[in-house]
């Protein structure tokens, strides 16, 4: 499949580009933004590849800290970095990261060498590291990307899923430089495909509902979408699993995926905390799709039976938790006092919310960064 765009595409490329960046480009967040970039492209190129084969567990803190992945993680960076190492061990972060910095592999076989070999690190990180060692060959594949997609009206690739494919990123490699092209400002330049990301961004952070009227040609669907500022899909299990753990690492709780915590119990987040003489408590979240409805509550019942366990929360569609909280009704009223339900929906407005807000603090400059 050629990543090229048809006319009708590449109008409304165009003119939403004339709608929000001028706007952008005399506010001074780009010189800003276009420095940010500089900086950390210059990092990765230099720096990131000088400490690979030697890495150390404070040289992998400090990549961490310098991608966006990362960076609403600003107060917990330490916490995650040693979560990562714990679970996968320094030596295969090492050969990742070497994989990463090969550049006689092409960008697609180097992010399907790496994707899914470390937990801990999605495709948001994995494709942000690939596109700062090669700025105008590999794009970033994240939330605000696949928002701006579909407002865009473009589906060259889904924008349901949460990790590509390695074919499907060679794609999406193409599709966005297809899109850079179109946007033809020569300030952009210097930072790569990260200027169409620039524009992602900005399209994804719409907040008043932009006149259509001038805009032929429009679907529906597409309109819906834009006017709607939210994207419609049917939701990834891995993705809401992760934004859940990444919320708790926002709010100051200690947080991880995929934990054992009773007996037959492996659930997909905790959220633990230390409190005072009662030591830790722990939240358990499960996150239900598709499957038996019976399944999902026996594992929740079984966490309760750690007595750290003090809530258990079930996430799911609107539709999916009527259907859990009914088939609840019968169990002990323990266990359904402890029961609550989070909508698919809410947790990506928290985490939406969030990292605007992690966004406004860092701006404060409050404490410096730790490794720049």
């Amino acid at each position: 499949m050629k990543a090229e765009l048809n006319d009708k595409q590449k109008k409304k490329v165009k003119e939403y580009f004339e709608k929000l960046y001028p706007s952008y480009r005399e506010s001074g967040e780009f010189e800003e933004d276009e420095k940010d970039i500089l900086y950390r492209i210059s990092y990765f190129q230099k720096k990131f590849r000088e400490k690979v084969d030697g890495l150390s567990e404070i040289d992998f803190e400090e990549i961490l800290s310098n991608t966006w992945a990362f960076r609403r993680f600003r107060g917990n960076i330490h916490y995650r970095a040693q979560e990562i190492i714990a679970d996968n061990g320094m030596e295969k972060v090492r050969e990742a990261f070497k994989i990463l910095t090969d550049t006689s592999m092409s960008p697609h076989k180097r992010y399907g060498k790496v994707l899914g070999m470390i937990k801990g690190l999605g495709p948001a990180t994995i494709t942000e590291i690939l596109a700062y060692l090669q700025p105008h060959e590999c794009a970033l594949w994240n939330r605000r990307a696949r928002e701006a997609l579909d407002i865009l009206g473009i589906d060259m690739v889904d924008t349901s899923k949460y990790a590509l494919s390695p074919k499907e990123y060679k794609i999406y490699n193409e599709l966005v430089k297809s899109i850079h092209k179109q946007l033809d400002e020569p300030e952009g330049e210097k930072i790569g495909l990260f200027f169409a990301h620039v524009f992602f961004f900005e399209l994804s952070q719409m907040e008043q509902e932009p006149d259509t009227s001038s805009i032929e040609d429009f679907d529906d669907l597409t309109i819906q979408n834009v006017r709607g500022h939210r994207r419609v899909f049917a939701f990834d299990h891995d993705e809401i699993r992760d934004l859940t753990r990444d919320i708790g690492l926002m709010l100051g709780f200690e947080a991880n995926t995929e934990v054992q915590v009773a007996h037959g119990a492996r659930v997909d987040v905790v959220w633990s905390a230390r409190i005072g003489n009662l030591g830790i408590v722990n939240y358990v979240f499960e996150i239900h799709k598709k499957g038996s409805i019976d399944s999902l509550l026996m594992n929740l019942q079984k966490s309760k039976s750690n007595p750290t366990v003090q809530k258990v929360i079930a996430i799911s569609d609107e539709e999916q938790l009527k259907r859990i909280e009914r088939e609840s009704k019968g169990l002990p009223e323990e266990f359904r006092r402890d029961l609550t339900f989070w909508s698919v929906e809410e947790v990506l407005k928290v985490a939406e919310n969030l990292e605007s807000a992690m966004k406004i603090i860092d701006s404060l400059n409050l404490t410096p960064e730790p490794f720049k």
